[in-house]
């Protein structure tokens, strides 16, 4: 997919494979403040956990009137804010590449923004993801089970505008995850005890 370039010319383009991160932003450059192609977020996917609840699911109001008793182990949470970001610098026109040499730089009228392939793409990833979770309800190979009520998705917006500051395109899904907390016995409590 297209990436900014390390450059920095808006003539100049790369291609790579979207980079997923977990946990952290990644770092952006070095310290002479180099922006490095390899550690771009463009295009990529930031996966971000965020605070939950260790313990103690509430209890619907629901459960109560249909007599439904939730252990309370089952209320350890992980919540995450999955952001996207997708880079589109526009179309470029025959002659834009070679317009970017001239001294007065690169020839503007030469760059269409009006595409939408940007949006597109971003919108598919995060439609891909809500669909994947929502059929699967749980992440495989864990007990992690999703939250549907609490799941959000959105695109980045600022002063209620989206965010459409041509070449990136940003958007987010807001999950929370469920998991069983095995109760055990403490064997260094109970040792002291006994």
């Amino acid at each position: 997919m297209k990436s900014p370039s390390s450059t920095g010319k808006i003539a100049d383009l790369v291609y790579k494979e979207p980079v997923c991160f977990v946990g952290w932003q990644p770092a952006h450059s070095d310290p002479y403040g180099v922006i490095h192609v390899d550690e771009s977020i463009a295009p990529g996917v930031l996966i971000m956990p965020k605070a939950g609840f260790v313990k103690n699911m509430e209890e619907h109001r629901y459960d109560s009137y249909n007599h439904i008793k939730r252990p309370q182990e089952m209320g350890q949470t992980l919540p995450v804010d999955i952001l996207f970001c997708v880079y589109e610098p526009g179309i470029r026109l025959p002659g834009f590449v070679e317009s970017a040499e001239r001294e007065e730089g690169p020839d503007v009228s030469l760059l269409l923004e009006g595409t939408e392939q940007g949006l597109y793409t971003l919108t598919d990833w995060m439609d891909d993801l809500m669909e994947r979770l929502l059929g699967d309800k749980i992440i495989p190979g864990t007990d992690l089970l999703l939250n549907e009520a609490k799941a959000a998705y959105s695109l980045y917006t600022d002063q209620s505008y989206v965010v459409d500051k041509r070449p990136y395109y940003y958007g987010f899904i807001s999950a929370e995850f469920n998991a069983h907390a095995n109760e055990t016995v403490n064997q260094k409590l109970k040792d002291i005890l006994d």
